[in-house]
């Protein structure tokens, strides 16, 4: 009786798993396709009045509260070990880029920060990329128990690589110098051409390992090779930039939702409330403060006095700090191949790896 009880327990878990491992799957594909329709489609003709309006809030505000949902990471138990074996790339290089930014913003002198966004703008669209190459990670081992080929990542790397050239036109333009923009065209028109190459590529990638992969794993793999494809579909900002920028904020919600939830609670082997709680903190509380920072610099009365409007020109600079720090920090908090990292991983998403 005890290994019939036995048995029926692990086919129940098993059942488990999958009906999670699908819901997580479904929820990664919502997170990109929605927003990514939604600023493609209906945000340049109609997002700023009536219930678009609001929508498009709620889109924007998630956008940039991903950000500072990366600090549950300081206060989950399980990650403490791997903060306290790496503090340069966890706190030192976090505060240095803070500061650092912070006073950049402050002080120097526009075309300094000009460069400085340009640099920002570019490693942003890398870590995007980088974020790709991690689900579909999650997704082929989801769906086949195996990782990606190199050459499916190189596919997604390139692509990639072409929406950082497609970067410095769409987000570049407008604080660059004048002597730079011919280039940032000629980098955008190499862009799209080579978008076109990449279609054959990754077509031809996909035949060859056809025969290994399944439906799921197929619209992650083209998802994420033509993540970057709306830059050059219009130079809207609401296509260009916003539809991609989005879908990456929601994804990694769902992955720190993830987190979250399968902590365990000291007390009580049971689902952490107090885990979770202390996530939607980040994404609410925090997230409000980054998504209103720019507010302040706007405002008549700081920009009226100078020690205010040097505040808050630094309070900018270190939310751009702050999120290269997320850079930083997620770089090696989510790498398979360290293997803290990779014991980590696998217990809280075990629905995926087991």
């Amino acid at each position: 009786m005890e290994q019939v009880s036995s048995i029926g327990s692990l086919k129940e878990r098993s059942e488990a798993n999958v009906s999670l491992k699908r819901w997580f799957l479904v929820s990664l594909l919502l997170a990109t396709w929605l927003p990514i329709a939604f600023f493609i489609l209906l945000a340049p003709s109609a997002g700023n009045s009536g219930g678009l309006a609001g929508l498009k809030t709620v889109f924007l505000f998630l956008g940039t509260a991903h950000v500072p949902a990366t600090l549950f990471f300081y206060t989950d138990k399980d990650f403490a070990e791997i903060r306290r074996n790496h503090p340069f790339r966890y706190i030192y290089v976090p505060l240095l880029l803070i500061v650092v930014t912070g006073l950049l913003f402050a002080f120097a002198s526009l075309t300094v920060q000009a460069f400085a966004l340009l640099l920002y703008w570019s490693w942003q669209a890398f870590h995007y990329g980088r974020q790709n190459v991690g689900i579909y990670a999650f997704a082929s081992i989801a769906e086949t128990g195996r990782a990606p080929k190199k050459a499916e990542k190189f596919a997604i790397e390139a692509g990639t690589l072409l929406g950082i050239l497609g970067t410095f036109k769409i987000m570049g333009t407008a604080v660059a110098p004048a002597y730079l923009h011919r280039s940032f065209d000629l980098l955008y028109q190499i862009g799209f051409a080579a978008f076109l190459a990449l279609t054959v590529f990754s077509a031809v990638i996909y035949a060859k390992y056809f025969r290994e992969t399944s439906l799921f794993k197929t619209i992650f793999f083209f998802t994420a090779v033509f993540f970057f494809v709306p830059i050059f579909l219009s130079t809207d900002n609401n296509i260009a930039f916003l539809s991609y920028a989005i879908a990456h904020g929601l994804q990694y919600i769902i992955f720190m939702t993830v987190i979250s939830a399968t902590a365990t609670d000291d007390k009580a082997q049971s689902l952490p409330y107090k885990s979770i709680a202390f996530f939607l903190i980040f994404l609410l509380i925090l997230g409000f403060a980054f998504w209103r920072v720019n507010d302040l610099r706007e405002m008549e009365f700081v920009k009226a006095t100078w020690t205010y409007a040097r505040a808050a020109d630094f309070l900018f600079g270190a939310v751009i700090g702050a999120t290269m720090s997320h850079f930083v920090i997620d770089a090696s908090a989510w790498r398979l191949s360290l293997e803290r990292q990779r014991s980590y991983i696998r217990k809280r998403f075990h629905f995926i790896f087991n």
